[in-house]
């Protein structure tokens, strides 16, 4: 298994296609800093900091195609923030990975996507509870 990255992913928070409010799971989508590295396709946990604000956020985050819909070849960076809801479009933000949860994979129903999504964010919680979130600037 690939390790984690030890230095953040450095982005600017854009529009997506949308689909995650429309199911329950906002994602700010972000478009990575040039010459910033991306972890590999997979599901994991980790805190997005807002070094703008100082704001720090628990955060579960999708790295893929994501294969359940089939509409793009294109790998996302998708952050489902936990325990914010504020607007993000245009910011620059950080996400400090803590654990890969699983792999990203193709679901039969968006029913059996939103529970492993829902799993996704209980195990995330749990293991954000026991790290410690990362200072910012």
């Amino acid at each position: 298994m690939p390790e984690l990255p030890s230095a953040p992913l450095v982005g600017t928070v854009v529009h997506g296609a949308g689909r995650g409010t429309g199911l329950g799971f906002p994602t700010a989508n972000l478009s990575p800093a040039p010459g910033t590295a991306v972890p590999p396709p997979a599901i994991y946990s980790g805190w997005l900091t807002r070094p703008a604000t100082g704001g720090v956020h628990r955060a579960t985050v999708s790295i893929g195609t994501n294969p359940t819909f089939g509409d793009s070849a294109e790998v996302h960076v998708e952050v489902h923030c936990h325990d914010t809801s504020d607007d993000l479009y245009g910011e620059r933000v950080e996400l400090w990975f803590v654990a890969r949860l699983r792999d990203t994979e193709k679901f039969a129903t968006v029913d059996e996507l939103l529970a492993a999504a829902r799993e996704d964010v209980r195990r995330s919680d749990a293991l954000l509870a026991a790290a410690p979130a990362p200072a910012t600037p």
